[in-house]
Parts: C-alpha cells; sequence; structure tokens
C-alpha cells in the first residue's frame, strides 16, 4: 500500500497519531507531493495551528477537492495589503456548506474598510446579501464585467486574514428573513412542544461521505423517548424515508434557502449530521449539535465539545470508535435528558433555557 493511503486509511480509522508519523516521513521521501501536503494541513489544523494548515489545504484546489471553477479574473489574489476602499470579489469554493462556513469572512473585508461582493451560487444570493458587509452577490459569468481590485478563493480566507483557533470569527452571521419567519412560525407551531430538526445525511458526492452517515433511524428513533419534544425532519432530496406520523416532515416545503433559515429559527435546537444544515444552524446562532465522524471535515477537527468556528450554541459529539456509533448518541440521549427534568409538565418546556 502507498505510503498515502496508508495514512489515509488510519486517519479515517482515527489513528491520528500513526497517521501523524507517516506525514513526517512524506516530509522526507514525498516533500512536493500535493496529497501528502493537502493530508498534512488537516493533521496541522487538528493539532490547533489553523493558518499553516490552511496553507496546506491549498493542495486540495489542484486536486479538484474544492470543485470550484477558477473564476475570469486578470486582478491579483489579495496580498493582505490595505483593503480600505478596495473591492474584493470572495469566489466561494466546493458545497453548500462551505459557501455558508466562508461567507462570513465578507464582514472581515467590511471592517478593514474594504467593499466585499461573494460570487457563489444564484440560491444562496438572497440569504448572504444579509450577512454584515456584503454589498453584492454575483455569479460566475458576471465577475469578468464586475469591477473589483483583488480576489480571495473562499478556502484562502482563513489563512489570508491570519486568525488563529482565537480569533476567529464566530458571532451569528447569517439571518433569516423576517417575513418568512412569520410564515413559518405558523408551521412550526407544536404549542408546550420542544422543537428539534433533524437531518442524517449531507451530499452522498463528497469526498468520504460514506464515513459520516450512520444509522438514520438513531436519529429518527428519538421520538419514542421523548414523547414533550416535535421532531421536524429537514432531510431533502436523499436519503429519504417513510417517517413514522410523530415526525413532521418538511422535505415538500423547504423550497429554498430562505424557506430552511425561516424554518430553523423556529426551531429551539436542530441536531444533525456534517452538512450544510449543521454550517446555516450554526451560522445563525441556533442551538445545534453536530454528530461527526471519526474523521471529521476539518472545521470539526479543532476542539473538543464546541468548535471555535461557531459560538458556543453548538455542540460537537464525536463518534469514538470507527464503524460504531453508539456512544455519540449515548451522550445525545443523555444530553437531551439534562434538558428535561422527569417532573417537567408541558406549560414549562417553553421555557428551557437552550443555551450551552
Amino acid at each position: 500500500m502507498h505510503l498515502i493511503d496508508q495514512q489515509l486509511n488510519l486517519m479515517i480509522r482515527g489513528y491520528f497519531d500513526d497517521a501523524w508519523k507517516i506525514s513526517e516521513e512524506l516530509q522526507q521521501v514525498l516533500p512536493d507531493d500535493p496529497r501528502a501536503k493537502f493530508n498534512r494541513g488537516w493533521h496541522l489544523i487538528h493539532q490547533g495551528k489553523l493558518v499553516e494548515g490552511f496553507q496546506l489545504l491549498e493542495y486540495g484546489r489542484d486536486l479538484n477537492v474544492y470543485g470550484a471553477p477558477k473564476i475570469n479574473t486578470t486582478k491579483p489574489i489579495w496580498d493582505q495589503s490595505d483593503l480600505n476602499k478596495k473591492i474584493v470579489i470572495i469566489n466561494m469554493e466546493a458545497g453548500y456548506g462551505d459557501n455558508i462556513i466562508y461567507a462570513r469572512y465578507a464582514t472581515e473585508v467590511w471592517r478593514r474598510g474594504g467593499t466585499c461582493i461573494l460570487c457563489c451560487d444564484k440560491n444562496l444570493h438572497s440569504l448572504f446579501m444579509r450577512i454584515p458587509g456584503v454589498s453584492n452577490c454575483i455569479t460566475l459569468n458576471e465577475v469578468s464585467h464586475t469591477y473589483h481590485d483583488f480576489w480571495i478563493p473562499s478556502f484562502s480566507c482563513s489563512w489570508l486574514f491570519n486568525h488563529t483557533f482565537e480569533t476567529l470569527p464566530n458571532d451569528p452571521y447569517i439571518f433569516a428573513r423576517s417575513e418568512s419567519v412569520q410564515v413559518w412560525k405558523s408551521i412550526i407551531n407544536t404549542k408546550k412542544k420542544f422543537k428539534i430538526g433533524i437531518r442524517w445525511s449531507g451530499n452522498p458526492q463528497f469526498e468520504h461521505q460514506q464515513f459520516r452517515i450512520f444509522p438514520p433511524e438513531k436519529l429518527i428513533n428519538l421520538y419514542k423517548d421523548n414523547p414533550h419534544i416535535q421532531f421536524y425532519s429537514l432531510q431533502r432530496d436523499n436519503d429519504l424515508f417513510e417517517l413514522p406520523e410523530e415526525i413532521i416532515d418538511l422535505n415538500h416545503l423547504l423550497i429554498s434557502w430562505e424557506d430552511t433559515a425561516a424554518c430553523i429559527e423556529n426551531l429551539d435546537l436542530v441536531i444533525t449530521s456534517c452538512t450544510s444544515i449543521a454550517h446555516l444552524a450554526s451560522a445563525m446562532g441556533i442551538p445545534t449539535w453536530v454528530i461527526v465522524p471519526l474523521l471529521p471535515y476539518h472545521i470539526w477537527a479543532y476542539g473538543g465539545d464546541h468548535s471555535p468556528w461557531y459560538s458556543t450554541n453548538t455542540k460537537v459529539l464525536r463518534q469514538k470508535k470507527f464503524g460504531e456509533w453508539d456512544e455519540p448518541f449515548e451522550i445525545l440521549k443523555q444530553e437531551l435528558e439534562t434538558l428535561f427534568k422527569p417532573n417537567i409538565n408541558k406549560t414549562e418546556v417553553e421555557e428551557i433555557d437552550i443555551t450551552l
């Protein structure tokens, strides 16, 4: 087995110390290999070295990990110079969740005196226009006739802005449309019950997605022991199931990202695997519990029960053993139990403080 494949096999199974030793060896025998550098970047992030780690994640772009076409521009990538009165396009890369993660940096451009334009999927434009500091949203075919001084590939923002895990901007930055929130208030209207949205899987095309997936029934069956909770399914597009009548399926009502954000705004808690929903709810400041695999996505790679990428309202429940999901779900059940004392009555449910 090739050293890099051996390293990845160890990482997937959670043997990070052994995988790091191979990374050290690869530094000597394959110092210029992009796969080795990309994997090493994850390790450095896992160790708490944000800037160094993200500089190596740059190699993922040439490996087509991010899946974003290059923008048509002759302007330079931002060189960390003064942004005062400069116009910057941030080109969003990879999937919807990644777009949501890195859209926060529009506010950073604005705080430094610049004007920020986000280049992203049109489906996100309406939602992203309310992020503080966003002056406009465009698509790739609009870049060539949109004036700008610099541009930034979104995955490069983390190290170009020179943040550490202690200084990452992690306050809520995405906000639902108020009129949509009111419409969804009539849909998410279970009185006297705690309202939880659940989602068990994301885009099946993403790398190693199969290792993020846990048996959906572990999440779906939570309703059986929690009659004081109304569960709402946020699962859409794939991995759909015929749900018990106790769970309200919102699949056909979540038409747009505006719908999804307004729906989430009306929930008390979101429980999900590593999906775009995890990032949207977290970016909104809604209490969110994210169930992640042994080899977590880089956003969840550093930190214990909480990720520094989001406020403390986001809790991370980690798989402990490869192929087994019992432990994080036991913790999840215990966490739910702590929210509801045995003698609680229905009139008190609305008063529960979900602050984590």
